[in-house]
């Protein structure tokens, strides 16, 4: 087979924005939506010239695509570019940056052009710069108890377990803002009081607006230590923003296994970002009022810490 590029996205737009480069660049683009896919083609073809994967992949995840390709001595070979929106992500991938063989790290809205001029660089031996630290988070603490949850929504209700019977998940959860101070909360399959445990994961798509899924959290270099998952909570997970018709970021629905790997592909991202959309639009009495959600979401938060215990710093 000709040189070719692996191109590891769930997105089909931006799949096929990535594959348009690489194509530019004459090589042969194979595409996978998942990780479980994109260990097949390598399995399948071998090492490619150019790998671009987003570390947050389902089914199996972008590290883990990582740490498979570097395992071979002949996947040493490649050229590798990681984009994540999760600036903690990207930081952290930038830790790990030789350990995993990675060239280069982008943020997942990257134009083409950025891509182009990265991947041709690479491909013509040159070497990149390490990328620039990532702004380091606020440390400032804020206590979650100070939130109040605001009253039962039937509407809220009815989406989450919509949503978990659509996706077939244990779990099922939306946080979503009501204001300053308040938050509406809904679950099934877990107590919905717990949902101050989820900070660690809901940072991440509050701060950026975009879906998080890792869909095996004990064997993930990054949240095998988030208390949601040292406290049995979570194993894998997604999670999509709550958005409003301005495109504010209101809250997140997310679906979990505690004990499971989470089998969801490409299309159940995309029926997870569906519903959390409409719980958006839907339920239009819900002020945006995400600062102190947001700032609440950093810490870790065990629920049977004594009110005069100290809240521990965020990761």
């Amino acid at each position: 087979m000709s040189a070719f590029a692996l191109v590891a996205e769930p997105d089909p737009a931006l799949s096929a924005a990535q594959v348009a480069v690489v194509d530019a660049l004459g090589l042969v683009p194979l595409v996978a939506q998942d990780g479980e896919r994109a260990i097949w083609l390598l399995r399948r073809f071998g090492t490619p010239a150019l790998l671009v994967t987003s570390l947050s992949l389902p089914v199996v995840d972008g590290f883990e695509v990582l740490d498979w390709l570097r395992a071979r001595i002949s996947g040493r070979g490649a050229k590798v570019i990681v984009t994540s929106p999760f600036p903690e992500l990207r930081a952290f991938a930038g830790a790990l940056r030789e350990h995993l063989g990675i060239h280069a790290i982008l943020p997942r809205n990257a134009s083409a052009d950025t891509l182009r001029v990265v991947a041709e660089a690479l491909l013509k031996g040159a070497e990149l710069p390490a990328p620039l630290s990532e702004a380091a988070l606020s440390t400032q603490v804020n206590s979650v108890r100070s939130m109040q949850e605001g009253p039962k929504d039937p509407r809220l209700d009815w989406f989450v377990r919509s949503a978990a019977e659509e996706l077939h998940a244990s779990v099922a959860l939306a946080i979503v803002a009501q204001g300053e101070g308040r938050v509406l909360v809904s679950a099934v399959g877990m107590d919905p009081r717990r949902w101050p445990v989820l900070g660690g994961i809901g940072r991440h798509v509050l701060g950026s607006g975009e879906t998080l899924v890792v869909a095996d959290a004990f064997a993930h270099p990054f949240f095998q230590g988030d208390v949601s998952v040292t406290e049995g909570l979570v194993r894998g997970f997604a999670a999509a923003p709550v958005l409003d018709a301005a495109g504010r970021t209101r809250g997140m629905l997310c679906v979990i296994e505690p004990k499971a790997r989470l089998r969801i592909g490409p299309e159940g991202l995309v029926r997870l970002a569906e519903r959390a959309r409409l719980i958006g639009t839907a339920i239009p009495n819900i002020e945006p009022g995400m600062g102190r959600l947001l700032r609440a979401s950093r810490r870790r938060i065990i629920e049977a810490m004594p009110d005069s215990s100290p809240i521990s710093s965020p990761r």
